[in-house]
Order: structure tokens, then sequence, then C-alpha cells
């Protein structure tokens, strides 16, 4: 997270909040970044201090007024206009931890050796929930180098339950 896209984050979070328009605005930012993915060229286009700002404002404009809220269309021609569309995927990630937060929610990152079956997942979301008094959104992800078990990361604590873990626990024992 660079202190940039920070700052526009907490601006356009504060102006959702403001206007009410704080899950329009996740829907908004998820468009624009899954677009700039697909069409790289695009995103080239508007970063590119070779072409006329006004043209690659035109160019935003084009492809996202009437589809985004006007706020965040606002800070992603500022953005453009400043030289800082790089910052855009920081932005969004920041944006919606600060929205997922207005909500009561967090994301847990799940790590597994092997993927986690259904109810498993809902098992621990609600076991999650449960412990931390608030809404939980899973985003498992395998990782066979855990041999076992699981590794959840949640609003900055760590539970660390895999085999890998305890193995390392206990060469750093072998080791003292």
């Amino acid at each position: 997270m660079t202190t940039t896209s920070r700052e526009y984050a907490e601006a356009l979070f504060e102006l959702a909040v403001q206007g009410n328009v704080t899950t329009e605005t996740s829907e908004g930012l998820e468009t624009v970044v899954s677009a700039l993915l697909q069409m790289p060229e695009y995103r080239a286009l508007l970063a590119s201090p070779a072409i006329a700002k006004e043209e690659r404002l035109a160019a935003l404009d084009t492809a996202f007024r009437g589809k985004i809220p006007d706020i965040l269309l606002a800070i992603l021609r500022m953005m453009i206009s400043r030289g800082q569309i790089s910052a855009l995927n920081g932005m969004a990630r920041d944006y919606e931890e600060l929205a997922r937060g207005y909500r009561g929610e967090s994301m847990a990152v799940v790590k597994s050796a092997v993927p986690l079956k259904e109810a498993e997942a809902v098992t621990l979301r609600t076991r999650l929930e449960k412990k931390l008094g608030r809404q939980i959104m899973l985003q498992c992800v395998v990782d066979p180098d855990l041999i076992g078990g699981i590794r959840v990361e949640v609003d900055g604590r760590v539970i660390d339950g895999s085999i890998r873990n305890k193995l390392d626990e206990i060469k750093e024992v072998m080791n003292a």
C-alpha cells in the first residue's frame, strides 16, 4: 500500500459515505479495475504523458461516464491529471478495506495445503465471525508448502495451525 493510493482511497471513501454510495463505488471500482486488467493498452493510454491530458480524460469519460458513480469518475480524472493512475489497484484495495470496516466486515485469507470443502469453509467462517464479532468474508488459497492444516490472516492477526508451523517450532526448540 502506497501513501498515494491510501490518500485517494480515503478521499473516495469519505465522499462515498457522504453521498451514501459506498456499495455503488465498490462496484464501480471493480468495473474499472477489471476493464483495465482486460485491456492493458487502455491503461497505458490513460497513463501516457505522450498523449494530451484532455484526450486521456475524454477516453475515461467515454468509457465510464454513467457506468460508475460520479465521485469515482472525478477521483479517476484527478489521478490521470496528476499522472497517478498507476495507483489505481492499490487505491481499490485500500478502498475495499475501508468499506468492509464501515460495513462491519473483515476479509480472512485462509491458506490450506489442499482446497477446503464447502462445509469446512462455512464452519471456519462461522467460528471466525463468532470469535471476532463481525461478518467475515473468506479468501481461500491453496499453499502446498503448509503440508497440512490451515493458516488464517484476519484483521492483522495470524492463526497458524499448519503442520509447517509446528515443524518450524520443533526445529526452533531443537536448535536452541
